[in-house]
């Protein structure tokens, strides 16, 4: 039973710090809209495979 206790906590701490990378995502990358996307490649150049 010890075995089941400990890999429920390990699950809840994986948990948490799998909550916790999201929101640190969420907070730090920034929504952009297609248009915006695509306006901002524009003036990149072009790689050899996507022509």
């Amino acid at each position: 039973m010890d075995f089941v206790i400990q890999w429920v906590w390990y699950l809840l701490a994986f948990l948490a710090g799998s909550l916790v990378a999201l929101a640190l995502a969420a907070v730090t990358i920034k929504h952009t809209s297609e248009e915006a996307a695509r306006a901002d490649l524009s003036g990149a150049p072009e790689s050899e495979a996507a022509k």
